[in-house]
């Protein structure tokens, strides 16, 4: 065979790959596009037994102080997350569960969620054949989420060790989403952030703002060191009662957070969500609507704490100011 054929049949294979390339990225974006508009949507959450699956619905549907047992069989939750209605299928990870449920439950998933164990070294071996044996049982366009829980352990694994031993830059080679993240259901940490970006993979959000009422700044003992309540006096006095219990809860969490370095928890409110962050020697709680992404709030919140660090006279600056200047955007009343 000369070069020329050798080149010319070299360029008709690579045509002809793009072109079945092409048609399955149109074929997946189609689907994709399927679910733009929905409201309701079904997520399998999938691991080993004791990798943490109850713990993470628990802090989802803030029932953080609920005593979890291990789950035979499967849960189902019903979860209401912005404006939108989940059913979160927890499955029970023992192998008989596995075997007689999870590819059912997968198969009708519009995401799946796959926890590790990160502190749990042993199970590594066993946990990767499971994931990857459950995982080609997903529906082809859902997203899938790794998730590296107990991160707030010392034996936990980093994602790059967890990722290489998984093997899962294969899924670079997919074209379904694919995400990994380390988190913890036991403090909360990335929990919503990855939440949130499975809801923005299945609803084909950019990015939401978040609408902040009301906000709390105290120190480590709960003494209230400034507050503020944003919007009109209308907006103000419909949230008077939710205030009132903000302050009540941001003393509170603050004491209960008192010894951790950085802590994150959500709590319902009458008509508004709280979320609060607890960083280094404050803690600083938002009021949010309830259909309004937590990860956004926790961004700025972290982001104000982190300054006061750097700059510990802001701390005696007007909590409203502070929030208006750095995100106007943001704050109830503000300009959208």
């Amino acid at each position: 065979m000369s070069f020329y054929e050798f080149r010319k049949r070299i360029m008709e294979e690579k045509a002809k790959r793009e072109k079945q390339e092409k048609k399955t990225r149109t074929k997946v974006t189609t689907q994709q596009e399927s679910m733009v508009g929905r409201n309701k949507f079904s997520v399998a959450l999938l691991g080993l037994e004791r990798a943490g699956k109850t713990s993470l619905v628990k802090k989802l549907l803030k029932q953080e102080d609920i005593v979890v047992r291990p789950t035979y069989g499967v849960n189902l939750e019903n979860y209401q997350y912005r404006d939108l209605n989940f059913t979160c299928f927890d499955l029970g990870g023992h192998q008989p569960f596995r075997l007689s449920l999870w590819k059912k439950f997968i198969e009708r998933a519009d995401a799946v969620i796959y926890l590790v164990d990160s502190a749990d070294h042993v199970r590594f071996d066993e946990s990767k054949q499971t994931f990857w044996h459950y995982i080609n049982f997903a529906k082809q366009n859902a997203p899938v989420l790794f998730l590296a829980n107990k991160s707030d352990l010392s034996k936990s694994k980093e994602l790059s060790e967890i990722n290489e031993h998984f093997e899962l830059d294969k899924f670079l080679r997919n074209l379904r989403p694919f995400n990994i993240k380390k988190v913890s259901a036991l403090t909360g940490q990335g929990v919503y952030e990855a939440w949130d970006w499975v809801v923005d993979v299945l609803c084909g959000a950019a990015q939401w703002k978040v609408k902040i009422g009301a906000a709390v700044l105290t120190d480590i003992s709960g003494n209230i060191i400034s507050e503020a309540i944003f919007g009109n006096p209308n907006e103000q006095a419909t949230v008077a009662n939710d205030f009132k219990k903000l302050k009540e809860l941001t003393k509170m969490f603050a004491v209960e957070a008192k010894e951790s370095i950085q802590s994150i928890k959500l709590e319902n409110l009458f008509k508004k969500h709280v979320s609060h962050v607890k960083r280094g020697a404050y803690c600083l709680s938002v009021m949010i609507d309830p259909i309004d992404p937590v990860t956004r709030a926790q961004q700025i919140q972290l982001r104000i704490l982190e300054n006061f660090s750097r700059n510990p006279a802001e701390v005696n600056r007007n909590l409203g100011e502070v929030f208006e200047s750095k995100f106007p955007l943001e704050v109830e009343g503000g300009t959208r």
